[in-house]
């Protein structure tokens, strides 16, 4: 039997281990708190105010109500949400689709210098219009920014023409951009994109801009049953030229761009007219293989690029932003907490709920 100055002992032992653990870790806290004082804190953004609430006009907000497409002057009826405004021109592309890509003419592989021009006024964008509209061709590529924007928006866009190099600004001039909508949606100049499913949605997100008479060097690759079709793919094998995609995840928002996102950025865009005349070239030769066969293979490429123009972007109004994420976690814990199932219309409601008082 454990006696009464025993039971005491005990006790002060178990009260002064429970002090010494609780100074330990009080300790440990506080040199913590020091280094971090000590360290410079990292940045939670680049921006005291995101870029994208200076902009005068969002085609695209954060509203559920549905995306509303460019109507073109003249047009008597108006543009339903399903009909694209330049599908005639585009459905004459593809019941008419060209044999062959020789206004490329033999552009020669030469490794990408250091002038470009950095376009962030309306004068200059003007002036790009000016010279794009005598081009017969011109490559375009667009990086983007979501982290801190729901639906997203076109932070830089790309343009080469076989002479010289460009480098949009489209954050500042966003409210600027239809501009460029008149050449890219003229029919007589092929643009040249890789991949371009998301790019061509994109422009008429942010700027109403609707491709025109596309060549995807992506579909070309479908064509001619590549293994592979990605663009660093196609940069390595006809150019011998390597690229970071981590690149792709750098916040395109940053101004002055860092050396390295220039030249990650104008990559892309300068070497895609090269590979495009490569691809035409293939896609000419398998044709010239195979002369019985009436199947002309360049055309079939450009139909499946102007199938891709034919896009129209619409924004997700079916979905609550949110209800996705709480669908998920209710099903989770649905069979755990004995939970009933709730109907669609409750779960879009959980994200709006708010504690009382919390703040949030």
């Amino acid at each position: 039997m454990v006696s009464r100055e025993e039971t005491k002992t005990l006790t002060l032992l178990c009260i002064a281990a429970a002090a010494a653990s609780l100074i330990a870790v009080s300790a440990c806290y506080r040199g913590r708190r020091r280094e971090q004082r000590r360290r410079p804190a990292m940045p939670t953004g680049v921006f005291e105010e995101k870029p994208q609430n200076r902009f005068k006009r969002v085609l695209a907000d954060n509203s559920y109500s549905p995306f509303k497409h460019y109507k073109r002057e003249g047009k008597e009826k108006e543009i339903s949400l399903k009909v694209h405004p330049y599908e005639e021109e585009i459905d004459f592309l593809m019941e008419n689709p060209p044999t062959s890509m020789e206004f490329i003419v033999n552009r020669e592989l030469s490794a990408m210098g250091d002038s470009y021009v950095w376009v962030d006024t309306e004068d200059q964008l003007q002036t790009v219009v000016s010279l794009l509209s005598k081009e017969q061709a011109f490559a375009v590529d667009t990086e983007q920014h979501s982290l801190r924007s729901f639906l997203g928006f076109t932070a830089l866009m790309q343009i080469s023409t076989q002479k010289e190099d460009f480098l949009l600004d489209t954050i500042a001039l966003h409210d600027a951009m239809g501009i460029l909508r008149p050449v890219f949606a003229d029919p007589s100049i092929c643009k040249v994109l890789h991949g371009a499913d998301n790019d061509v949605l994109w422009l008429q997100r942010d700027f109403h801009i609707y491709v025109v008479n596309m060549f995807d060097t992506a579909k070309a690759c479908e064509v001619l049953s590549r293994p592979q079709k990605s663009l660093a793919y196609l940069l390595e094998a006809y150019c011998g030229v390597s690229t970071d995609k981590r690149f792709q995840r750098e916040d395109w928002r940053l101004r002055p761009l860092s050396p390295e996102m220039i030249q990650y950025a104008r990559t892309d865009a300068y070497y895609l007219l090269y590979i495009a005349d490569c691809l035409s070239s293939e896609l000419r030769n398998e044709n010239l293989a195979c002369p019985d066969d009436k199947f002309n293979l360049f055309s079939e490429a450009t139909r499946r690029s102007n199938m891709v123009c034919l896009q129209l972007y619409a924004k997700d109004i079916e979905s609550t932003p949110g209800a996705s994420a709480a669908a998920s976690i209710y099903s989770r814990n649905l069979h755990i907490q004995g939970l009933t199932p709730l109907r669609t219309s409750e779960i879009k409601v959980i994200p709006n709920l708010r504690l009382p008082g919390s703040g949030f």
